[in-house]
């Protein structure tokens, strides 16, 4: 596929995807929602990404929303829910993947534009950053997963907040409600995103990929049930290839080698 909304490139390991609409603040439409559900198709099949970051081209948005002039064009009930359906599961692909991932918010992230950043595992933002869901002022409201997202983060009453006034809050307030993991200068995002990211991929790949899994999928299990998922991952883990070579590396003193297997 020829990307014209996205852009992307790999380094170290670490997968970047740039959404590049500058002339509508990085707004989602149906060409940037298709971009992105082949790239994260890309990115699965492969073997050289470990970790994913999402972030906006410029320094204004991360992702205004969706885009309200494509969304003018889905002028009945059906299309519309044909978008949403399709936008929610990208972004339930987007969570479900084996490999971490980070939403690097250099600008505001409104509506759907902070649906998607958090479908992400990690979110930090620059300072200044604006964030808010603004989707009820205009008789609509969340409709890629965002609402339940939020919610099962920060609790009914907070989540309800934040949706029925449309308030738009600092990156700094929104970390006090845990929905950012940090909020650092504008010059140190990329590096503090990349810093994460690089800490990550140092360890075996394949305790990467199941202790997510163990977080991902147990989050909606019951508490035993999710400790018993834990329990057979961690016994997979016990028995495989990166675990000897861990534990050989630590007796001999040297840089284990990972396979991720």
């Amino acid at each position: 596929m020829n990307l014209k909304n996205l852009l992307y490139q790999e380094e170290d390991q670490i997968g970047t995807i740039t959404f590049h609409r500058p002339e509508v603040k990085n707004a989602i439409d149906v060409e940037t929602m298709e971009e992105l559900d082949f790239l994260l198709g890309r990115i699965e099949k492969g073997q050289g990404v470990r970790v994913l970051i999402l972030t906006g081209s410029g320094e204004e948005s991360f992702v205004a929303g969706g885009d309200l002039k494509y969304f003018q064009s889905l002028d009945d009930i059906y299309k519309g829910r044909q978008m949403s359906l399709y936008m929610q599961g990208i972004l339930n692909r987007l969570e479900g993947m084996e490999i971490p991932s980070i939403a690097l918010l250099n600008g505001y992230a409104f509506g759907g534009g902070f649906e998607t950043a958090l479908a992400c595992d990690f979110r930090i933002a620059a300072q200044g950053v604006r964030i808010g869901f603004q989707q009820i002022k205009m008789g609509i409201m969340t409709g890629w997963g965002g609402g339940q997202r939020l919610l099962r983060l920060i609790g009914r009453s907070r989540a309800l907040e934040l949706l029925l006034t449309a308030s738009i809050i600092t990156a700094e307030e929104a970390l006090a409600l845990g929905l950012l993991n940090r909020v650092v200068p504008a010059p140190e995002l990329i590096s503090a995103a990349r810093g994460l990211a690089r800490r990550i991929t140092q360890n075996p790949p394949l305790a990467v990929k199941y202790m997510k899994r163990a977080v991902h999928v147990g989050q909606d299990l019951p508490l035993r049930a999710a400790i018993d998922l834990e329990a057979e991952l961690f016994c997979t883990l016990w028995a495989s290839e990166d675990h000897d070579e861990a534990v050989r590396a630590f007796m001999e003193k040297r840089a284990p080698q990972f396979k991720g297997r």
